[in-house]
């Protein structure tokens, strides 16, 4: 758990800035859930994860950049609201998530890429995303 004076003030910056304007905030809600479940919350096995979806429903076949929240097997996807938890290989599946176009990190990696950054993610996803 981070508690001391540096790590309040990276989170006071990290949580003003704006979600991404491409669309939804999943980006903003996961790397949240991270700092604040994983970071300040303790739990280090959090794995903030960006990948490449497929859509369903009335966006059926469309792919689009994605984020969520590793916790061992279980996914946790917090973004619109939501609090979705299943199994990885259900969530994957359901996506039709592609493992090789996705991109993992720590949340110290997280952490790193919102100051270098100034933005919430896509990061490491193809530019298209």
């Amino acid at each position: 758990m981070l508690e001391n004076s540096s790590n309040i003030n990276w989170y006071k910056k990290a949580i003003s800035i704006p979600k991404s304007s491409r669309g939804g905030d999943c980006y903003r809600a996961a790397g949240k859930y991270v700092m604040d479940s994983g970071l300040f919350g303790g739990n280090q096995n959090l794995i903030l994860v960006h990948g490449i979806v497929t859509g369903q429903g009335p966006i059926r076949g469309i792919q689009y950049g994605h984020a969520w929240v590793e916790d061992g097997d279980t996914v946790i996807d917090v973004s619109s609201g939501r609090d979705l938890r299943m199994p990885k290989p259900i969530y994957y599946a359901l996506g039709n998530i592609d493992e090789t176009q996705t991109v993992r990190y720590t949340s110290e990696e997280m952490r790193r890429k919102i100051l270098d950054s100034k933005h919430w993610g896509p990061w490491d996803l193809q530019s298209q995303y």
